[in-house]
């Protein structure tokens, strides 16, 4: 969903709430995570705002999750005409966690995705996700690297390293790296992001706000800024775990 998100050609679209990098981690059977967001970004002409935006991630068995992604595009572009544009977004996939242990775990999170404004042009992502926690057990660094093939336009990929640290009991502060890459490498963007998991009421109800500059892009003008604010509910009794960043949603 990384186009989706950043307005990037071609039309396709991820992330893990509030970063652009998803975790490893399922639900857990029989809970439910919602998400209710919506985010902006700004890239030269263009000024992008997703929302409402849909996340839903639904505990199948303990190592996979249901993932339905669904949010409104709105695309205000100053050297086009129209100006506005208005689209739909929908992405539905799996997360299946292959391996666990006591400190890390990996997932694969295979996912198609749709934009009514290229629907011709769907896309899968074939991605893997992987996290270690560290010895404090107040922190964790993880990857999210992948892959993703797109119907009559170049295929992308991409790789987001991130870290988060438990500043308090309710708290968690996040960041990330991230790049992504179409075709070969014709055109490319390099950006961080900061965030923040803030529990509201307990662990169930949590506020996900993220910021994400870019830093360096090639063969497009540069990410000027994407800001993203969403809260997340966990329905049912939740696996217990220090945190679980991630409901899928795609971003």
């Amino acid at each position: 969903m990384f186009a989706a998100i950043f307005w990037w050609p071609p039309n396709v679209a991820r992330a893990g709430p509030p970063l652009i990098a998803d975790d490893p981690n399922t639900v857990g059977p029989g809970v439910v995570q919602p998400i209710f967001a919506a985010s902006a970004l700004n890239r030269g002409d263009e000024t992008l705002v997703r929302g409402p935006i849909a996340d839903v991630t639904i505990g199948l068995v303990d190592s996979l999750d249901a993932i339905v992604v669904s949010s409104l595009l709105s695309l205000h572009d100053t050297s086009e005409n129209p100006r506005w544009t208005l689209s739909g977004f929908f992405a539905v996939g799996v997360k299946w966690q292959f391996f666990r242990a006591d400190r890390g775990s990996l997932a694969f999170t295979p996912t198609f995705i749709t934009e009514t404004a290229a629907a011709r042009e769907p896309a899968g992502l074939l991605p893997i996700q992987g996290e270690l926690t560290l010895r404090d057990r107040k922190g964790v660094i993880g990857f999210d690297i992948g892959y993703a093939p797109i119907r009559r336009v170049d295929d992308e990929w991409f790789v987001a390293l991130y870290a988060s640290w438990a500043a308090t009991r309710r708290l968690n502060i996040l960041g990330e790296i991230w790049a992504v890459a179409f075709g070969r490498a014709e055109a490319a963007d390099i950006g961080a992001s900061l965030g923040i998991d803030y529990g509201i009421f307990g662990k169930d109800l949590r506020l996900l706000a993220a910021v994400s500059p870019g830093i360096v892009s090639t063969g497009m003008p540069r990410l000027d800024i994407h800001a993203y604010v969403g809260a997340q509910y966990t329905l049912g009794s939740r696996r217990d775990r220090w945190r679980s960043t991630r409901s899928n949603g795609f971003k």
